[in-house]
């Protein structure tokens, strides 16, 4: 910046000066700097500060009071929050990787899809059959609510050892599966405790709240801020009296 620039910002900043002077002790240049009314000035200077002080007090009790609050509430949805996204997760487990596929069937790791129908798993009863005559092997599936759907293979496309080891994969997996749903039923029951647990912790949010009310009602009921500014409208007057201007 250059010499003629740091003027320009120290005359500016002078002016700016003197003009918030002025306003602070309205009357004239000589209230507001000569030494003769420098004890006016002060008793001004301290009935303002009173009145700033406890304001400031009481702003900053209010917000740590509020930030309490805030931060109480946060934690009792978040805890919420996360104990019923992991219960969502559990109760509808996606259907995970692909593992093995023949014809229409492909086996994930937690369904199987036929076509365009998704089958759980835990469950499902496998079945295998051949048909010695024609070479054709059949797929039974047996759904726990005991549908059943049945898969043809040709023996020209799929030798009958394919199709039986394939039927044997799919009844491990669906053991695998039950005992996969067995643990998750477990998690499931001790997320659903937790959450009635969590929906109950209402004690620090609670205790937060009120100890805002306490600071709103301390704050509101105090005289020490009604005196204060009486003091300052005191002081003003006398200012008033003094100069023909009533200060702010």
């Amino acid at each position: 910046m250059s010499a003629i620039w740091w003027l320009v910002f120290v005359v500016a900043f002078g002016v700016g000066c003197v003009a918030w002077r002025l306003v602070q002790y309205p009357g004239g240049w000589a209230y507001a700097f000569h030494e003769q009314y420098r004890a006016d000035r002060e008793v001004l200077d301290d009935a303002r500060g009173a009145v700033r002080e406890l304001k400031g007090t009481a702003r900053r009790e209010m917000r740590q009071a509020q930030t309490a609050v805030t931060r109480a509430e946060k934690a009792y949805r978040s805890r919420i929050s996360r104990v019923e996204a992991e219960l969502q997760q559990l109760r509808t487990p996606n259907r995970g990787s692909h593992v093995v596929q023949l014809g229409q069937i492909v086996l994930h790791e937690h369904a199987l899809l036929v076509g365009d129908d998704e089958i759980p798993l835990a469950g499902l009863q496998v079945r295998f059959d051949l048909a010695r005559s024609t070479h054709v092997s059949y797929v039974y599936l047996t759904q726990p609510d005991e549908r059943e759907r049945m898969e043809r293979f040709a023996g020209d496309d799929f030798p009958e050892d394919t199709v039986r080891q394939f039927s044997v994969r799919l009844q491990n997996a669906a053991v695998t599966a039950n005992q996969f749903q067995a643990l998750r039923d477990g998690d499931v029951h001790k997320l659903e405790t937790e959450l009635r647990e969590a929906r109950k912790e209402t004690q620090p949010m609670e205790a937060a709240r009120e100890l805002l009310e306490e600071t709103r009602a301390r704050h509101g009921s105090d005289p020490q801020l009604p005196k204060a500014r009486a003091a300052l409208d005191d002081a003003r007057d006398v200012w008033q009296e003094l100069t023909g201007r009533r200060p702010l």
